[in-house]
């Protein structure tokens, strides 16, 4: 083995070849050229621009897809995305499943972000999104038992939606895939007086936000949250 090959590459006492790759595409994209969806420089581009040996920068770009940030597509090269919400979410059914966490604890952060975005709700004035709320509570009134969790999630979902923050929609689309798995289990054991405890919570919420009372549809929410949190505690004491 060459003197060379041997030799590592000096990018910092503590510094991270892929942190180097995230400052230059960054860099791209603040010159607006590249884009999410768009394509990022070739491997030998980033090799030749940044100094770095192949191995290096394509443990910085494994790293990068790893966090959701690019996507390799086979003959095309790398492009620049938004899938950090499956990367968290990858991430949060980790712990769940090493017990590093629970249904509770995610219910609990659950309602930390949909009280932030009932906030933020109440400030947009657009009563299109509020009205979108009622469409899915006509639905729910109508719908069959085992459409109850699609449609519950479509509500929650729509009103984290509507608060127009991106990083809440971001936590809430790490959090989906899990927190559906455990109101799927949930109404299996839920009654029927705690299912329209929550029906009537929901409609309090959408009450409040077209009234624009805001303590009012934080309790409703907290009140929603308590009643899943009772029932989910009860049933990790009981396994």
């Amino acid at each position: 083995m060459s003197e060379r090959a041997q030799k590592p590459e000096n990018t910092g006492e503590n510094e991270k070849v892929y942190f180097l790759v995230i400052e230059y595409i960054k860099e791209l994209v603040k010159k607006g050229e590249v884009k999410f969806g768009g394509k990022i420089p070739s491997e030998r581009e980033l090799m030749s621009t940044l100094g770095m040996s192949r191995n290096s920068i394509r443990e910085a770009l494994r790293t990068l897809e790893n966090m959701g940030l690019l996507e390799c597509r086979q003959g095309q090269g790398n492009f620049l995305v938004n899938h950090v919400g499956q990367s968290l979410g990858s991430l949060f059914s980790l712990l769940l499943f090493m017990k590093e966490s629970n249904y509770v604890e995610i219910s609990q952060l659950r309602r930390f972000i949909e009280i932030g975005a009932f906030l933020l709700a109440a400030k947009n004035p657009d009563r299109k999104d509020r009205e979108g709320l009622k469409e899915i509570l006509d639905k729910i009134d109508r719908c069959q038992v085992k459409e109850r969790v699609k449609l519950d999630k479509q509500f929650h979902d729509y009103l984290i939606q509507i608060s127009g923050n991106h990083l809440l929609t971001l936590l809430n689309e790490a959090l989906s895939e899990l927190f559906e798995t455990m109101i799927n289990d949930y109404t299996l054991r839920i009654t029927q007086k705690n299912w329209d405890r929550l029906l009537e919570c929901h409609r309090r919420v959408y009450d409040c936000l077209i009234r624009n009372d805001i303590q009012e549809g934080m309790k409703a929410i907290r009140e929603h949250y308590n009643i899943i949190d009772e029932d989910l505690k009860q049933y990790q004491l009981g396994e």
